[in-house]
């Protein structure tokens, strides 16, 4: 029997979070290079990037604004997971 590996809250958050930044990636180069193509769920997985660029202008430049997108996306997954893991930990031990 395989022993599961214990990860604890940061960590788990952490790789979700990286997980999070590989979607958002996928999800804009899919959408930057087909433009035609509708990616079915779009504006929910990368609902924390589209959030954190809403703070900015349509004239910022693609740098900063891919730096916001994937830091928007990370710290989102990042918080979300966590929370939901500390939730789950709190439950769990009542």
């Amino acid at each position: 029997m395989i022993k599961p590996i214990a990860l604890s809250i940061t960590k788990l958050s952490t790789l979700v979070g990286v997980l999070g930044v590989l979607i958002g990636v996928l999800s804009f180069l899919i959408h930057f290079y087909f433009a035609d193509i509708t990616i079915p769920f779009y504006q929910v997985m990368c609902a924390p990037a589209i959030l954190m660029l809403s703070f900015f202008s349509e004239e910022t430049p693609f740098t900063p604004k891919m730096l916001l997108f994937l830091s928007g996306q990370f710290i989102g997954y990042f918080c979300l997971s966590a929370s939901v893991l500390s939730l789950k930990r709190q439950l769990t031990q009542r």
